[in-house]
């Protein structure tokens, strides 16, 4: 995967930003989060990339890939692009159960297309501004485009983002994208931020609404480095958070 700088020289920029900042001798107070998203944090797993499983009252993935460990069969599985290390049909298989919707953008309208009779499930292809709901579950794609972490993604391909409302939260995650003014607009309680340069980072940590944000498409090192540095620089009651990479070993 490309970027524009080496991987291990952004981390260490990152590492040595946060060593060098003070913060103001008045910090914000811890913010209180609500319990359904308190609830909601232990019921998330990271298995790298941008490969998130929220086990609740359904059991959902995002952009399943690298999976590994304890896989309970999918309610619904969302892809938000085509990129090689998003869109995994071997992985897919892995949590396709009896009951298993797969939610995917226009990019992957043709990789699933080439892939249904190896499935053997249909696809709902959810474009950015459409919603749907699965089940109870509501879930809004919302656009994501630009030349993050070093990857082109045109809004023409027809990636995505998505908003998912479920157990009394709403969980965003932001698929491939720069940030964007119309973000503000993507009401959210958790949000999955995809690795980027620093100020695409800053930018979106800004500018979504959410009262938790993860880092994700990164090593677990990288995602803590960013977390610690934000929790220092940004106030506005949000929590940077980090989750450790791997299989889901409960």
């Amino acid at each position: 995967m490309k970027r524009a700088i080496p991987f291990f020289l952004f981390i260490s920029l990152v590492m040595a930003w946060v060593a060098g900042y003070s913060p103001a001798a008045t910090a914000e107070p811890t913010p209180i989060l609500i319990p359904s998203v308190q609830d909601a944090i232990p019921k998330l797993h990271w298995f790298g990339t941008s490969a998130i499983l929220y086990n609740g009252s359904k059991v959902l993935y995002f952009d399943p890939i690298s999976l590994g460990g304890n896989l309970p069969k999918a309610d619904i599985i969302l892809v938000t692009h085509a990129h090689s290390d998003h869109w995994s049909l071997a992985d897919v298989k892995k949590i396709i159960g009896p009951n298993t919707t797969l939610i995917v953008s226009p990019w992957c309208a043709s990789n699933y297309e080439a892939a249904k009779s190896d499935l053997g499930i249909p696809d709902i292809v959810l474009s950015e501004g459409q919603t749907t709901e699965v089940n109870g579950i509501s879930i809004q794609a919302v656009p994501a485009y630009g030349s993050a972490y070093g990857k082109n993604h045109p809004r023409e391909a027809g990636g995505a983002g998505y908003i998912v409302s479920i157990d009394g939260i709403r969980l965003y995650e932001a698929g491939g994208t720069d940030a964007y003014p119309d973000m503000a607009k993507s009401n959210c309680d958790i949000a999955f931020i995809n690795l980027n340069s620093m100020g695409q980072n800053k930018a979106m940590a800004e500018i979504i609404p959410a009262k938790v944000l993860i880092f994700v498409h990164t090593s677990s090192i990288g995602a803590k480095a960013v977390a610690d540095l934000f929790n220092q620089s940004i106030g506005g009651g949000k929590i940077f958070m980090a989750m450790e990479a791997g299989p889901n070993n409960p």
